[in-house]
């Protein structure tokens, strides 16, 4: 069983995410491209820029990406009709093989619909595309009415059963989740009043590979732009900008990011584009590219070489921290790299002072050197043979920490917080170590034994900081470099764990609940995977408030599930973090795959988290589960960290998906000049797992 489930009735309803997977040589690639600008509806203004939009992509996926001309289908007006899109998506899926890539690109009208099936979240309503001619009455049937979110959901599972591989662009208002209005260049109708043959049916579902792009939130219009002298969508005359400056290897989130700097920092512009899915794979092809966690440039200041990036103490970013310019792996390398320093932390963004080199608005950074706002950890290096055999090892060792952001090497364990000790322990006929008697803590050592270096608490009985802090030598290099990286990784649990803002805690309240083995239950019930993915029925029992857990007593195998109230007079972000005992962070909620608004809970608003995610206890030690909640949206990948590790040769098989996509994710917290005094808050609770 993984440690975070996901429950049934949220993978049938969720409509994007990515599955990661090499690329086949001999896959290729189509599109569908759509767009209608010709409305004859009263009510319904004809729009000026979706021709423009799709001849764009078009020439971009032909001449940039390589996709030929003959794999590209478009839809125009007179043939987008209701039956006219239905159709195109069945012959896409009929010529689509196994593994190819797919892009679908809308740029028109929506709308939205009574959801009459009960399909959609929190009783909202569906999401439409409005066809040509529909509502003009001069067409009969189903072509005189929109085109559901639910129907194009059913007409992609053809897709989904041949490739994982999918784009899904829809450049309109209410875009989110599937509309332009009645002003000029404004991509969004009113609501038909009229009810929709197809409200009440209830359509396929499946969970859905593939990213899906939506250019506004729902309840934002999406708007057109004149640029080149020509009239286009604004979103996607920024998609395209940053998809052509995409370099090899970027990937879609990267590019997504960048999209979604250019089109916000617009002046007059209330638009925010929206990503579901995980798009942390290159775009058109490529093998697996391990996800960063890059940041956005959102202005440059060229007068004083000072810029702003999109991330500040809730996102991890500290004084002093240094970021570089993104590059792939592809990419001629730029000799010295351009590099920022940042001078100023603020909630949701920092200031930096420009190193080296130059940048643009929407250029993406990574953390180079992380600068750690508390006092240096103290580590002093002993051993049982530091002035013979391991002496060379000792010396390896304190240089290796001396150069380690956040630590300090000392003279000795009377002031040191944590010992590196090398030690060659003599192993048992059970499988542990050898002691010279029941009073000493570290086992005895043979200078015929293999070394190992253990990380000991001096002033805990020697207790050691975790069973993968105990790390073989037998090739140092790749022990020594285990033993930093696992250090790093201590250091950036720490700091999350003293992460808060100043000022009164966030007014949201964490009520946790045990979730029950129950088979029988029929009644407020959650359904999660099991060992073998199949669904089971789980009760739920009476919660507590998340601060009580530490008086709880839990083991191994025990499940929690969440629910999060708002009590504030204004919508708060919420996000639950898991700092489990080996060093993981994991975010509980959202899923990664949910759009930065899944994150919103709006003032009085109860939402119960326990119908799409819970956390299973399945490591003895130490658990932390911490909330944070914001006034603004935040990229919840950032906090999130491996853990520790163990040497590779040790480790007795490869690095699963989800190791590899959280290998090098975290960024670590820091202190914090606040814009305001509740932009943001924390609250967090410990609690033992027993064995």
């Amino acid at each position: 069983m993984q440690r975070f489930l996901v429950s049934a009735t949220v993978l049938a309803c969720t409509a994007s995410w990515v599955a990661i997977a090499a690329v086949p040589a001999a896959a290729a690639s189509h599109a569908l491209l759509i767009g209608i600008q010709q409305y004859s509806a009263p009510g319904i203004p004809s729009l000026e820029g979706p021709a423009n939009d799709i001849a764009l992509v078009r020439e971009l996926l032909e001449t940039r990406f390589q996709v030929p001309g003959e794999n590209i289908a478009t839809l125009a007006d007179s043939q987008a009709t209701h039956t006219g899109i239905e159709k195109a998506f069945a012959s896409l899926a009929a010529r689509v093989m196994p593994e190819d890539f797919v892009y679908i690109h809308y740029s028109g009208h929506g709308s939205e619909a009574q959801d009459e099936n009960g399909d959609e979240e929190h009783g909202g309503l569906d999401q439409t595309w409005v066809s040509h001619g529909a509502r003009a009455k001069r067409l009969e049937g189903i072509d005189d009415h929109d085109v559901l979110d639910d129907e194009i959901n059913e007409w992609l599972i053809p897709l989904y059963d041949k490739t994982d591989r999918i784009v899904f662009v829809s450049d309109s208002c209410h875009s989110q989740s599937v509309s332009r209005g009645e002003l000029r260049g404004v991509r969004a109708v009113l609501m038909d009043p009229r009810e929709h043959p197809l409200a009440s049916r209830r359509f396929k579902t499946a969970a859905a590979p593939g990213a899906r792009i939506g250019s506004a939130r729902d309840i934002e219009t999406a708007i057109e732009t004149f640029k080149g002298g020509k009239i286009y969508g604004l979103f996607t005359w920024y998609w395209v900008e940053a998809l052509n400056q995409a370099r090899p290897g970027e990937t879609w989130d990267e590019v997504f990011k960048r999209t979604y700097t250019l089109v916000t920092t617009q002046r007059g512009v209330h638009q925010r584009p929206q990503m579901e899915g995980r798009a942390n794979w290159p775009v058109f092809g490529g093998d697996f590219v391990a996800v960063q966690p890059t940041v956005a440039v959102t202005k440059v200041h060229e007068a004083t070489r000072t810029l702003t990036i999109a991330a500040g103490a809730v996102n991890g970013a500290t004084v002093k921290s240094i970021y570089r310019l993104l590059q792939t792996a592809d990419a001629t390398p730029i000799e010295p790299p351009a590099t920022i320093e940042l001078t100023e932390v603020r909630a949701f963004s920092s200031l930096g002072s420009i190193k080296q080199g130059r940048f643009k608005v929407g250029d993406v950074v990574v953390e180079a050197e992380h600068a750690y706002p508390f006092q240096p950890i103290k580590v002093a290096v002993e051993g049982d043979y530091a002035t013979g055999a391991d002496r060379n090892l000792v010396l390896r060792i304190e240089n290796a920490v001396k150069a380690l952001k956040g630590f300090e090497l000392v003279g000795g364990r009377s002031d040191a917080d944590w010992v590196a000790y090398v030690l060659r322990p003599v192993p048992n006929a059970k499988g542990g170590f050898v002691k010279a008697s029941t009073a000493h803590t570290l086992p005895s050592s043979s200078p015929a034994n293999e070394p190992q270096v253990w990380v000991i608490s001096p002033k805990d009985r020697e207790r050691l900081l975790h069973e993968k802090m105990r790390i073989p030598l037998e090739e140092p290099d790749q022990g020594i470099k285990t033993l930093t990286d696992n250090l790093s990784t201590f250091a950036r649990v720490q700091e999350l764990k003293q992460l808060s803002a100043k000022g009164a805690p966030p007014l949201v309240t964490v009520a946790a609940f045990r979730l029950v083995r129950a088979p029988g239950c029929d009644k407020d019930c959650v359904q999660l995977p099991d060992e073998q993915g199949e669904q089971q029925r789980y009760r739920k029992e009476p919660g507590r408030q998340l601060t009580d857990l530490s008086s709880e007593s839990f083991k191994s195998g025990d499940i929690l599930g969440f629910a999060v109230k708002n009590e504030d007079t204004d919508p708060r972000y919420v996000y639950l973090l898991n700092i489990g005992p080996n060093a993981e962070v994991n975010v509980i909620f959202p899923a990664p795959y949910r759009a930065r608004e899944h994150a919103r809970v709006e003032p009085g608003e109860s939402r119960d988290l326990s119908q799409e995610t819970a956390l299973l206890l399945d490591t003895q030690g130490t658990e932390m589960v911490k909330l944070v909640a914001t006034s603004e949206p935040i990229d919840a990948r950032l906090f999130e960290l491996a853990g520790y590790r163990e040497v590779p040769a040790h480790r007795g098989g490869t690095l699963n998906p989800l190791e590899r996509l959280l290998k090098t994710a975290m960024h670590a917290r820091g202190q914090v000049v606040l814009s305001t005094a509740r932009s943001w808050g924390t609250a967090q609770v410990e609690f033992p797992v027993a064995d």
